[in-house]
């Protein structure tokens, strides 16, 4: 049977219907899953990213057939939204305007581009301790990233490391008894006999230095401190990361 709306499904649910229902399954629960556990604990913006996308587009059916019917207080609430949405939008892609706009920059906890900035610089500041180790002993370096994070950046941003992948890395998560994130999947240092790697951890600020992980302690003959090193954006301080030498893998 079918209507002018299109064909019917046992279900009742109109083919017109299906795509808004089905969007709407596919953002809500993400969506209101995290809304809840934010009750628990801090969530981070871009975790709901997958569910902005399909609510988005639900929304501009809604509004195109809410202008079909004639509810014309869709423009209004439509040009509410670029007018809010679109200052905000620029803002949060900079945040360093509010220095201009009102003569002082955020508050690093304040600012939601702390995660995205200064990776390329700590990168940079690791590549250069390796070179300098490289240069000094002859013999190969590797890194050991703390955090499935900080291997992906060393990974990214270090032109060896991101030429080397994946057939010869440079870059590499913190070997584990069992798989702990997708690095566990891939091939580890364990083929690196002899050779010494630096191991990168991300501090959290006012955070005191840990002993090493008694894993590594025991893939090493040694270890060192290299001590911390603060990274900056525009002349802020914005990571700190502390490298570890450790000597001759077992």
């Amino acid at each position: 049977m079918k209507n002018s709306e299109g064909p019917v499904v046992k279900s009742g649910i109109t083919k017109a219907s299906a795509l808004p229902i089905f969007l709407l399954c596919m953002g809500l629960p993400l969506l209101l899953g995290y809304f809840l556990y934010t009750l628990r604990a801090r969530v981070q913006p871009n975790w709901i990213v997958p569910a902005v996308i399909p609510l988005l587009c639900l929304a501009a059916i809604q509004a195109d057939a809410c202008w079909r019917r004639g509810v014309r207080s869709v423009r209004v609430w439509f040009i509410a939204g670029l007018a809010l949405g679109l200052p905000l939008v620029v803002l949060l892609h900079d945040t360093n305007l509010t220095g201009k706009l009102v003569g002082q920059t955020l508050p690093m906890k304040l600012d939601p581009l702390v995660r995205v900035r200064g990776w390329n610089a700590m990168a940079e500041t690791v590549e250069a301790e390796r070179q300098k180790i490289l240069a000094a002993e002859g013999k190969p370096v590797f890194l050991i990233g703390a955090h499935y994070g900080i291997t992906s950046l060393l990974s990214f941003y270090i032109p060896e490391a991101k030429a080397g992948v994946p057939h010869t890395p440079i870059v590499f998560y913190q070997s584990s008894e069992k798989p702990e994130n997708q690095y566990g999947f891939w091939p580890g240092y364990a083929s690196r006999k002899g050779h010494s790697a630096i191991y990168v951890q991300q501090l959290k600020k006012g955070a005191q230095p840990e002993p090493p992980p008694a894993r590594l302690a025991a893939e090493f003959t040694r270890i060192e401190d290299l001590g911390t090193r603060d990274i900056e954006h525009r002349g802020r301080p914005i990571h700190t990361v502390r490298l570890l030498l450790c000597r001759e893998l077992k």
